[in-house]
C-alpha cells in the first residue's frame, strides 16, 4: 500500500520538500490550497484566531480515496501555537475511521507550543490514530537535503 502526504503551505521551501517526496512511486502527495486568496495581514490576524479556535477555513475540494493508503502524513506550519485553519478544515471534513496517521509541524522559532498537542487531538476527532507529531524549525527544513516524508519518519521513529 501506499503513503499519503497532505501538505498546506504558504512556504516555498516546505513545498518543494513536500514535492520532492512525489518522486517516491510509494508516496503520493497533495497540496491543501484555500478556496480564496489572503493576504499577510489576514494570516497574521484572522488566520491565526482561527487556527488557534479550531476553526476551519474554505479550501479547494480534494478528492481523496483513504481506502488506497496505509498511512497519512499531515505537514502545516504553526499559526498562534495551532495547525493552519485549512488543516483544520480538511480534519473537519475528514473521517480516517482508524487509518494511522502522522503530522510534521514546521515552526518559525524554538518551540511549536501546543501544536502538536492541538493536531494529535483533530485527528483523534476526526477518526485516526496519531503516530507520532514532529515539529521541526523552518531553518532546520531550510538546511536538510531529505524529504519531508524520510524526516517524518525518521523522526518518529527516535522518538518511539
Amino acid at each position: 500500500m501506499k503513503t499519503l502526504l497532505l501538505y498546506y503551505s504558504r512556504n516555498q521551501c516546505v513545498r518543494r520538500l513536500c514535492e520532492e517526496s512525489a518522486k517516491n512511486d510509494q508516496i503520493d502527495v497533495v497540496e491543501l490550497r484555500e478556496r480564496f486568496s489572503r493576504g499577510k495581514v489576514w494570516h497574521a490576524t484572522m488566520g491565526v484566531y482561527k487556527a488557534v479556535s479550531g476553526a476551519g477555513q474554505k479550501l479547494e475540494e480534494v478528492d481523496i480515496n483513504l481506502d488506497e493508503y496505509d498511512s497519512i502524513i499531515i505537514a502545516s506550519p504553526v499559526l498562534g501555537f495551532s495547525p493552519a485553519p485549512v488543516i483544520n478544515e480538511f480534519l473537519h471534513r475528514t473521517n480516517f475511521s482508524g487509518r494511522e496517521v502522522s503530522g510534521l509541524l514546521i515552526h518559525p522559532g524554538k518551540t511549536s507550543g501546543a501544536a502538536g498537542d492541538a493536531l494529535r487531538k483533530r485527528i483523534k476527532l476526526a477518526g485516526g490514530v496519531c503516530n507520532g507529531i514532529v515539529c521541526v524549525p523552518i531553518k532546520e527544513l531550510k538546511e536538510t537535503r531529505c524529504n519531508v516524508c524520510s524526516l517524518t519518519k525518521l523522526k518518529i521513529q527516535r522518538a518511539v
